[in-house]
């Protein structure tokens, strides 16, 4: 099988995997309605450079992300799909830089489609490529950094040259998405690995060409960004850096040291299970040792300071999977290389497995789950969704065994690549929304009542509900009641200042706002009985959902 028929092949995985279905999934709160708000409110003001979540100063990312978001959103309009395309393309991106170190680590051409579609079809990336975070797209620009440093690296001339410059403007595009960790996780891989290849006299001029390309790529929009928000750097180096690595506070997600390398093990899910097999052919090819020793820097040296930083986030290890992607496929290629099929016991093991796993959806939905012990996924029609659950592990079933067949290493690891797909393809269709509050999914609540909050003289909102407000009526100017949590980001605006309410203030502040017009609130269901009880004929609307309800109350005459 060719290069050219492997790489059709990934970008048709690409499309089924990434792009199809992208839009089924309703958004959850809070990370993808922020983002994809963030980006309209772009759109709608045309103030590019200025960084406003909701009408609040948001000073804890850079923009280079919300700008892709706005871009996607101008293109393909209001909605889940352009909000999550560019993570989608971002993975893409991952993709081909794990096919690009796979070639390097084979030597073969057709090995380069392999690296990308084990990294397309590895659990975490996958999850996290199809939601609206920052994360996928930051990911993709230091998966680009490192793996054309190593081209860099490993080339001669100008090619050598425009490789190192490709670097380093990646890295510059790294860091205008997310920060200071662009440069640390290509300095630590990079700079581990020539030490470790006894290369350390080439650290400077390896490091001044890369370097340069980011300052010419960052530089300017810096400087931009600078003149518009002028305390945005300062804000960002010591708040989401400085503190966010030694001392976070309750917002900066403070974990335990072992948290990021069990992300990154079961995130590794479905490959994870052949990594022994990878393991054993190290030994094989003295020829890739020192791509490989590039990989093994590139996953080990930026875990150990990442989990030192006392604040985390699982996402942190995205830009970690693609070495990992290579890995697999080349070490795969070469176990199959040498092994027949008939001793390839390890397919009839997962064809056992996952045919009971379908046996036992399938028996769930004829019996009913809730009738066996087990919860409540769904909130509606769970048998349909356990009859889907069946149908992707009998399809990965078949897939197994279409895998086994094949006579050719190249041919097994394209097969093999697309067994967990149909049921990567659930994760589009069946999110557990019954396992979610009504925060994390408001949006058949909101959707009955966006014209009532769209033309609320006042409208007060929980800090859980603020992002999806904002997205459903495009509203800047509501009032946050109670906990402000994120939309208190320390600067102590007076105009942000009056827009944040405590819980003991709102039977005051209601009063007043009922003197000016109609009123509206999302608020917590507790505070909204009390004061519907206190209020009574007044209140026009009132509908609950769980913990959160919708109020609309009348002006006073």
């Amino acid at each position: 099988m060719t290069a050219r028929k492997l790489w059709i092949q990934a970008g048709l995985m690409f499309v089924v995997l990434y792009v199809a279905l992208l839009g089924m999934r309703p958004m959850i709160t809070p990370d993808e309605p922020r983002y994809a708000g963030m980006a309209a409110d772009m759109l709608a003001t045309g103030e590019w450079l200025k960084l406003r979540m909701c009408g609040f100063v948001y000073y804890e990312k850079p923009p280079l992300g919300v700008w892709l978001i706005a871009a996607s959103e101008a293109v393909f309009g209001h909605g889940a799909f352009a909000a999550r395309l560019p993570g989608a393309l971002a993975t893409l991106a991952s993709a081909l830089a794990a096919g690009m170190v796979t070639r390097r680590l084979t030597g073969r051409a057709e090995a380069a489609p392999l690296g990308a579609m084990v990294q397309m079809t590895t659990a975490l990336p996958m999850v996290l490529g199809t939601v609206t975070v920052l994360d996928p797209i930051f990911a993709g620009f230091v998966s680009l950094t490192l793996a054309w440093f190593l081209a860099g690296a490993q080339g001669e001339g100008r090619t050598r040259a425009a490789w190192l410059l490709a670097s380093g403007a990646a890295a510059g595009l790294a860091f205008l998405t997310k920060g200071l960790l662009a440069f640390a996780v290509p300095a630590l891989t990079a700079g581990g690995w020539l030490l470790w290849e006894r290369r350390w006299r080439e650290i400077p001029l390896l490091a001044a060409v890369p370097i340069a390309g980011a300052v010419v790529v960052a530089g300017p929009l810096a400087w931009l960004l600078h003149g518009s928000e002028p305390g945005f750097w300062r804000y960002f180096i010591e708040v989401e850096h400085l503190r966010r690595f030694a001392n976070p506070d309750e917002n900066q997600h403070a974990e335990p040291w072992w948290l990021l390398s069990l992300v990154l093990v079961c995130g590794s899910a479905f490959w994870l299970v052949l990594w022994p097999r990878v393991i054993s052919t190290w030994t094989r090819d003295p020829a890739a040792r020192s791509a490989r020793r590039f990989c093994l820097a590139w996953v080990a040296l930026p875990l150990l300071v990442l989990s030192l930083s006392a604040g985390k986030l699982p996402t942190y290890v995205l830009p970690l999977f693609p070495p990992i992607s290579a890995l697999v496929a080349a070490g795969l290629l070469r176990w199959r290389s040498g092994v027949s099929v008939s001793r390839d016991a390890g397919t009839w093991v997962a064809v056992a497995m996952t045919l009971s796993i379908a046996l036992a959806t399938l028996l769930l939905a004829v019996i009913g789950a809730s009738r066996l012990g087990v919860p409540v996924l769904w909130r509606a029609a769970e048998s349909p969704r356990w009859v889907l659950i069946g149908l992707a592990m009998l399809a990965w079933a078949a897939l197994e065994l279409r895998s086994h067949w094949a006579r050719s290493d190249i041919a097994w690891l394209a097969r093999a690549a697309w067994i967990p797909v149909p049921a990567l393809l659930c994760t589009h269709l069946l999110l557990p929304d019954a396992m979610l509050s009504a925060p994390k999914a408001p949006w058949a609540l909101l959707a009955r009542h966006e014209d009532m909050l769209r033309s609320a003289h006042t409208l007060g909102v929980v800090n859980s509900m603020g992002h999806a407000v904002n997205w459903v009526t495009g509203r800047r100017d509501f009032t946050i009641v109670g906990e402000a949590s994120e939309f208190d980001n320390e600067l102590d605006l007076p105009e942000e200042r009056a827009r944040r309410l405590p819980h003991a203030q709102l039977g005051q502040a209601v009063a007043k706002w009922r003197s000016q017009g109609v009123t509206a609130l999302v608020i917590d269901s507790e505070s909204a009985a009390r004061l519907a009880q206190s209020l009574g004929p007044a209140v026009l609307t009132r509908e609950t959902d769980r913990d959160i309800t919708v109020l609309e109350l009348s002006p006073t005459k």
